[in-house]
C-alpha cells in the first residue's frame, strides 16, 4: 500500500478515532461540543492535513488554522487544549501508519507529519496570541478611555470600577511612587498573596532579582515619556519563591489626583512552554533523521566489530591484550546504547502493559549490571517496604529506564561508591502510587542545572549524548507517572520515579 492509498482508505477511520479520543477526554472542553459540529471540524482538519502530506498544498490548512483560532478563542479554550487535539491526530495517524505501511515508506511521511504539526501548532499559537493581544489592547483602550472620562468622578464610581477590574482574569494594578496603590485579586493571586498583602508594597518585591533592573528602567522610562505604553516580559517572584514568566502592559495616566502607572500583567507560562516544545520538536525532528541514517550505516559494521572482538578475546591469552579487547568491547557497548537511545527517541513510545513485580524487575536489573558493579567496586543497597503492590506497566520499557539510571549512578561516582535503591508505596486519597528512589554518592550537578537535566541533548558528561535522562522521562510519563532529580546532602544525586498503581 502506498501513502495515497493509505489516506484514501483510512480517512474515515482517522476521523473516527480522533473524534472518540477528543470526546472521551475530560481534560479539555471538546467533550462539551455537539458531536456533529466536532466531527465536521475534525473531518475538515484531516482533509487539510492530507493535502499537505500528499500534495504539499498548505492552502486549506492555513485557512482552517485562522478559523479555528478565532473559534476557540471565542469559546474560551486554552492554547494547550487545542495543542492536545492536534497531538491526538498525530498519535492516531502514527499508530495507523506503523500498522499498515512498510518501514521504508515511513520515514518521508513521518518527516512530513512532523513538519505539518510544527507548522500547525506554531501558526495556531501566533494567531491565537494575536487575537488575545488585540483583545488586551482593546481592553486597555477601554480602560484608558474610562479613566480619562471619569477622573472627576472616581470617588463616586469607585465601587463600579473595582467590579469591572475584578472581572478580569489577568492581574490589574496601579503604581504610584514605586508602590502598588491598587490591584485586583487576580494580581495578588498570581503572586500567592492576599490582596491586602500586596497593597502599599514596592512593585520590585514581586519581580525576580535578575529582572529588577529591567523593570526599574521601564518604570523610570514611563516617568520620562508620559503616555508612551510600556510592554516587556519578566519573571515574577511568587510568595513560595517560584519564578514564573509574565508579560506586562502599562501606561502613564492619572489615578485620582496623582500621576500613576496603570497596567495589566498576565501569566505567559503556556506560551513559553509552547515555544520550548516547538524548539524541542525541531530538535527531535533533526534527531529522527540522524538516528535512522545512523541505524543503517553503523549497526551492521558495529555487529561485525563486536563479533571479531569476541572471537579474539576467546583465543587471546595475553592479559594486556585481553584488557584492551575488553575495553574495546565496552566502547562498542557504549556506541550501541547511544544508537539505541537515538532510535528510541525517534519513534513513538508504545507500551506493552503487563503485571510487573517491581522487586523482581529491580533484581533482574541489578543482575544485568552485576559485572559493571563489580568492576567499579560499587555496592548496592536495596530497601523494600512491605506491601508494595504489583503494578501495570511495560516491563521492557521500565527496565530500560531503570538500567539507564543505574548506569548513570555507576558512572557518576568513583570506584568504591554506593548506590541506594528504595521502593515504597504512597497514597493520595483514593489513588495509590509507588515511588522508586535511586541515589548515588557522585558529585551531583550544579543546582541551576537541575531544571534542564531531562531536556534532550543536555548532558554533563564529556561523552554523553543527552538522551538517556530524556528517555527516562518519556518512559515514566508514558506510564502516567513523573520523575524528578534531587541533590542529596552532603553529596550525590537522587532520582525519584513515581508510578501509579493501576
Amino acid at each position: 500500500m502506498d501513502t495515497k492509498e493509505f489516506f484514501q482508505q483510512h480517512h474515515e477511520r482517522i476521523v473516527d478515532i480522533w473524534f472518540r479520543s477528543l470526546s472521551n477526554d475530560r481534560t479539555t472542553r471538546y467533550h462539551r461540543e455537539p458531536s456533529q459540529d466536532l466531527r465536521a471540524f475534525l473531518n475538515r482538519a484531516a482533509v487539510a492535513f492530507r493535502h499537505v502530506m500528499l500534495h504539499d498544498d498548505w492552502t486549506d490548512l492555513k485557512e482552517f488554522i485562522i478559523q479555528i483560532a478565532q473559534k476557540r478563542f471565542n469559546a474560551g479554550f486554552k492554547v494547550s487544549e487545542v495543542q492536545k487535539a492536534f497531538e491526538f491526530y498525530r498519535q492516531t495517524l502514527i499508530t495507523l501508519l506503523f500498522a499498515d505501511l512498510e518501514l521504508e515508506k515511513l520515514e518521508p511521511i513521518l518527516i512530513k507529519l512532523q513538519k505539518c504539526m510544527v507548522f500547525t501548532i506554531t501558526q495556531f499559537s501566533e494567531y491565537f496570541q494575536g487575537i488575545h493581544e488585540n483583545f488586551l489592547r482593546n481592553h486597555n483602550n477601554i480602560l484608558e478611555h474610562e479613566i480619562k472620562a471619569r477622573t472627576r468622578e472616581i470617588a463616586e464610581s469607585r465601587e463600579k470600577y473595582k467590579t469591572l477590574v475584578e472581572d478580569i482574569n489577568d492581574g490589574f494594578f496601579v503604581l504610584a511612587e514605586d508602590r502598588v496603590v491598587f490591584a485586583n485579586r487576580s494580581f495578588a493571586r498570581m503572586l500567592g498573596y492576599e490582596l491586602d498583602q500586596v497593597l502599599q508594597t514596592s512593585y520590585l518585591n514581586f519581580i525576580a532579582e535578575e529582572h529588577r533592573e529591567v523593570a526599574r528602567g521601564a518604570y523610570e522610562l514611563s516617568l520620562e515619556n508620559g503616555n508612551i505604553p510600556t510592554r516587556y516580559e519578566f519573571l515574577r517572584l511568587c510568595r513560595d519563591g517560584s519564578k514564573l514568566p509574565t508579560e506586562i502592559m502599562a501606561k502613564r495616566t492619572m489615578f485620582g489626583d496623582q500621576p500613576a502607572d496603570i497596567g495589566i500583567w498576565r501569566d505567559i507560562s503556556e506560551r513559553v512552554d509552547l515555544e520550548k516544545r516547538t524548539r524541542e520538536t525541531e530538535k527531535l525532528k533533526a534527531l529522527a533523521q540522524q538516528a535512522i541514517a545512523l541505524a543503517h550505516e553503523v549497526r551492521n559494521p558495529l555487529s561485525t566489530v563486536r563479533m571479531n572482538l569476541q572471537m579474539f578475546s576467546r583465543s587471546e591469552q595475553d592479559p594486556k591484550c585481553l584488557r584492551l579487547l575488553e575495553a574495546s568491547l565496552a566502547e562498542v557497548d557504549r556506541i550501541e546504547r547511544s544508537l539505541k537511545d537515538m532510535l528510541d527517541i525517534s519513534f513513538p513510545l508504545r507500551l506493552n502493559w503487563q503485571s510487573v513485580d517491581l522487586r523482581q524487575l529491580l533484581a533482574h536489573c541489578l543482575e544485568s549490571m552485576r559485572q559493571r558493579l563489580a568492576g567499579n567496586q560499587v555496592r548496592v543497597s536495596l530497601r523494600q517496604y512491605r506491601h508494595v503492590a504489583v503494578i501495570k506497566a511495560d516491563p521492557h520499557r521500565l527496565e530500560q529506564a531503570l538500567i539507564n539510571l543505574l548506569f548513570n549512578a555507576v558512572e557518576a561516582q568513583p570506584t568504591g561508591g554506593r548506590i541506594a535503591i528504595s521502593i515504597r508505596p504512597q497514597n493520595e486519597g483514593a489513588e495509590a502510587w509507588v515511588e522508586i528512589v535511586i541515589s548515588d554518592q557522585g558529585p551531583g550537578v550544579p543546582k541551576e542545572m537541575l531544571p534542564y537535566l531531562f531536556d534532550s541533548m543536555f548532558s554533563q558528561k564529556i561523552s554523553g549524548n543527552g538522551l538517556g535522562l530524556h528517555n527516562v522521562k518519556r518512559i515514566i510519563e508514558a506510564h502516567g507517572g513523573s520523575v524528578r532529580a534531587k541533590l542529596n546532602q552532603p553529596r550525590g544525586m537522587g532520582f525519584h520515579l513515581r508510578l501509579p498503581v493501576k
